[in-house]
């Protein structure tokens, strides 16, 4: 005797409905409010490494989704590899599809993708989507779509990308990761420059000598602390707003001392190494011969 035709029917669109309903109204009820930031290349794609070289976010769309690890993270967590010390963080969540399309615009993501993050409110944590699940169930009412989508994700590493959601927890980010170096500027320029707008020296923003993106810029003490720089800024030279309309002269920064890294100990080693070793012989670490 074959299934019955009125309650397990393939073609029964009423019952996937059902059945999806009942997915978005449990994780309405017991999921967590969560930022999906689509990623944008701003470079072409690297085809042997699968991935961009440069990397921007600069939309946050708001949805609910449902984290399946409830308890702590997932994977090997913390451990030492012949790279050294590796954190692989992994968590697993899902998000019904007609919430993603209801909250994503379909100009610019149909479905998740990998490469994407989700940042969780509660955690603070920004993650990134390492694997999209397709066929989360076994569809027993028939599947015309995905009901919903589970996401692998594994906590974001930041190597520079640049972070303008407008979401202020998450752009931040940026600032306390990144790479960056405090300039003092000269007195008697004009404007403020704003937070994580573009500055650069030279005449115009495309023939520019040197760019880089403002993480903050204290006018009292006139000290730019700049991110993400793209050649080397001068001494002397105006450093120009590409927004605000902002322009002062440059007076000294240390390109060697990384300024949000309290563990950065570049320019403490070079003093220590240059109290050891003469660097007006013309072989420091050996033994000079005159007879050579």
């Amino acid at each position: 005797m074959g299934t019955s035709v009125y309650f397990n029917n393939q073609d029964a669109t009423r019952e996937q409905f059902l059945i999806e309903d009942m997915i978005i109204e449990s994780i309405k009820n017991h999921g967590i409010d969560v930022y999906y930031i689509p990623r944008e290349s701003q470079s072409e794609l690297d085809d042997l490494f699968g991935d961009d070289p440069v990397k921007s976010f600069s939309t946050a769309y708001s949805l609910e989704m449902y984290l399946e690890s409830f308890q702590d993270f997932e994977g090997n967590q913390e451990f030492f590899s012949k790279f050294g010390l590796q954190i692989q963080k992994e968590a697993r969540v899902a998000v019904a599809r007609r919430t993603f399309e209801r909250n994503v615009p379909t100009a610019v993501r149909n479905v998740p993708k990998e490469g994407d993050l989700i940042y969780l409110r509660v955690q603070k944590k920004l993650l990134e989507i390492r694997f999209v699940e397709e066929e989360k169930n076994f569809f027993q009412a028939g599947k015309q779509a995905p009901y919903m989508y589970g996401l692998n994700l594994e906590v974001f590493r930041y190597n520079g990308e640049r972070l303008t959601t407008g979401i202020e927890d998450i752009d931040n980010i940026a600032d306390t990761r990144a790479f960056g170096i405090e300039y003092t500027m000269q007195a008697g320029g004009f404007g403020t420059y704003a937070n994580h707008e573009i500055v650069y020296q030279g005449l115009t923003l495309e023939t520019a000598t040197a760019k880089a993106y403002v993480s903050n810029w204290d006018i009292t003490t006139r000290k730019l602390m700049l991110r993400n720089i793209k050649g080397s800024f001068a001494a002397n030279s105006i450093v120009r707003s590409a927004e605000t309309g902002a322009a002062w002269f440059l007076a000294s920064g240390n390109p060697q001392e990384n300024k949000p890294d309290l563990f950065d100990n570049n320019v403490l080693i070079e003093n220590e190494a240059d109290n050891i070793l003469d660097w007006t012989e013309t072989n420091p670490f050996g033994t000079s011969d005159e007879n050579f």
